[in-house]
């Protein structure tokens, strides 16, 4: 398909859709389902492409801006026309590219032409007219009618509801109750903060730097500072959420931005399970903290040892139910139980349990992963 050419328009009118313009969400959705030649983005001035700039790169196809002149569409090339006020949901350009046929064909919702394909070069005075006339022809063309592929509205009255279908995609399937609530309160957060120039990074940032307070507070010798060590470290796990949620929602996603994601993680965790140890021995000081101490650090060390091992070295798609095990099992869910010792002053009986069950499921990891590699 990369034989394409698609044509959009900026619209100044279009609401943000969770954060993006609709011509920028369709800019980045053709460029990862089709790999066009080119996109042509009409009505986008410099500003335009200095706002919504990595997103458009994110595209991975040449996209070029067209006010007023026809340079940048090639007559030689078949054009995809998008309408500017609706933008394709997850493979529907895919699906509206197989069902054309290698011909010409549109699309239609609520009897809007949303997409119009035209595979003979030249017909509608790509490369000869304004960008916008060659849009406007386009989608206005007759030609035969696809129903494939699902677009969504952008219009005033109806770009909420299509937001909505955005965020109801960020829950997981396999969400736990826990996770389920965790996952509402970092979407909450998300939208808030998506009208501002945040990115993931930032998020990540943050969610570190409060980690590590929350962690210095946990090691404090005050039953009131560690409790409130122990909410910070709450709402870090929200944060956790929110720049994958903000890379999703903005396009923003990146191999880098995972590895600092993932890095972060781990030490914002280890602070706290150092952390752990030291605030019970400040707290009760009469106790011999060495060795629960050691049990766990060790403990949490060695299970993220084995879960880098048997599981994130994998290429995902082979990781199997191992994986699944360790996402439910591994899971930031500890800090609810953590908030309740505090409240209560007896984190010690924390130390004390993952301690030994650090070990007890680093050894459950091992045993796991012969039984699945004996299985297959």
């Amino acid at each position: 398909m990369s034989a394409w050419q698609v044509l959009l328009k900026a619209r100044p009118d279009a609401p943000l859709v969770a954060g993006l313009p609709p011509a920028v969400r369709a800019a980045a959705r053709a460029g990862l389902e089709l790999a066009p030649a080119r996109i042509v983005i009409a009505g986008a001035g410099d500003a335009f492409f200095r706002k919504w700039a990595v997103q458009l790169k994110a595209a991975g196809a040449p996209v070029l801006g067209d006010e007023t002149g026809p340079s940048a569409l090639d007559a030689g090339l078949p054009l995809l026309a998008l309408d500017p006020l609706s933008f394709p949901d997850e493979g529907a350009l895919r699906e509206f590219a197989a069902a054309a046929g290698g011909g010409n064909a549109r699309r239609l919702r609520d009897g809007i032409c949303v997409a119009s394909l035209s595979l003979r070069p030249g017909e509608h005075g790509a490369g000869t007219a304004p960008a916008a006339e060659v849009l406007a022809k386009a989608l206005a063309a007759p030609s035969t009618e696809t129903g494939k592929g699902v677009f969504l509205d952008a219009r005033p009255a109806a770009a909420a509801r299509s937001a909505a279908v955005l965020y109801g995609r960020l829950a997981k399937d396999n969400d736990g109750y826990i996770a389920k609530l965790d996952r509402t309160l970092s979407i909450a957060i998300s939208r808030l903060l998506l009208p501002f120039p945040v990115t993931p990074n930032h998020i990540t940032t943050a969610g570190l730097v409060l980690g590590l307070l929350g962690a210095w507070w946990l090691a404090a010798p005050s039953a009131r500072l560690q409790f409130h060590g122990a909410l910070v470290l709450w709402f870090c796990c929200l944060l956790d959420g929110c720049d994958g949620e903000i890379a999703r929602l903005k396009h923003l996603s990146s191999p880098q931005g995972a590895a600092y994601d993932l890095w972060a993680d781990h030490f914002s965790h280890l602070a706290t399970f150092v952390a752990l140890p030291i605030g019970v021995a400040r707290l009760h000081p009469g106790g011999d903290w060495l060795l629960p101490g050691v049990l766990l650090v060790t403990g949490f060390l060695a299970c993220g040892f084995s879960v880098w091992y048997l599981v994130l070295r994998v290429p995902e798609d082979e990781r199997g139910p191992l994986a699944l095990a360790v996402e439910r099992i591994a899971s930031r869910d500890y800090v609810y139980l953590i908030v309740a010792l505090t409240a209560i002053g007896r984190l010690d009986w924390f130390v004390w349990a993952a301690a030994v069950g650090s070990h007890v499921f680093n050894a459950f990891l091992w045993l796991q992963s012969r039984r699945v590699a004996a299985s297959a």
